[in-house]
C-alpha cells in the first residue's frame, strides 16, 4: 500500500537556515538602526546629525521585515500546523504568532502612523519586543527539543 507519511513537524536544514538567516538579519539591522540612531550620530554646523548609515540600516531592516513576513508564512502551513495537530509546543508556538504578530503590526504603525500621540510608547513597544525576539525563540526550539526527547508513558508500558 503506497501511503503519504505527513509533514514532519522538524524543518529541513534549507528551510531552517533560511529562516534563521532573514531573522538574523532582521534582528541584527533592527539593533545597527538603534545604536546608529542613538549613540551615533554625527556632529553638524547645527549640533548633532543622523549617522549616514543610520538611514540604511533602518531599509535594510523594512527589507528584511517583508522576508521575514514570507519565511514565517512559510513555516505556517508546515510546521505550524502539523504542531497544532500533534498538540506539541502549543504554548510557545502562540506565543511566537502573537509576538510576531505585535512585531509586524507594530512595525507597520511606525512607519505609517506615528504622530504625536503616540510617539512616546509605540517605539519602546517595538524596540523591546524586537530586541526580545531571539530569546523567545530559543526558549520555543529548546521546549520543543525537550518534548520530542520525552517519551509517553503509554508507548512505554505497552511494550512491556
Amino acid at each position: 500500500m503506497n501511503r503519504t507519511l505527513p509533514p514532519p513537524i522538524r524543518l529541513n536544514a534549507r528551510h531552517k537556515g533560511a529562516l534563521y538567516g532573514i531573522v538574523l538579519a532582521l534582528w541584527t539591522s533592527g539593533v545597527l538602526w538603534l545604536l546608529f540612531h542613538y549613540f551615533l550620530r554625527v556632529a553638524g554646523e547645527f549640533g548633532d546629525t543622523p549617522h549616514p548609515l543610520e538611514n540604511w540600516w533602518l531599509r535594510l531592516h523594512g527589507l528584511m521585515a517583508f522576508a521575514a513576513l514570507v519565511a514565517i508564512g512559510s513555516v505556517l502551513p508546515t510546521h505550524a500546523r502539523r504542531a497544532w495537530q500533534l498538540k506539541k509546543n502549543r504554548r510557545t508556538g502562540l506565543t511566537m504568532k502573537l509576538y510576531l504578530l505585535w512585531l509586524a503590526l507594530t512595525g507597520y504603525a511606525l512607519y505609517y502612523f506615528l504622530s504625536e500621540s503616540n510617539e512616546a510608547w509605540l517605539p519602546w513597544a517595538h524596540w523591546i519586543a524586537g530586541l526580545a525576539l531571539p530569546l523567545l525563540g530559543v526558549l520555543h526550539i529548546r521546549i520543543g527539543r525537550r518534548r520530542k526527547s520525552r517519551r509517553p508513558l503509554r508507548e512505554t508500558t505497552q511494550a512491556a
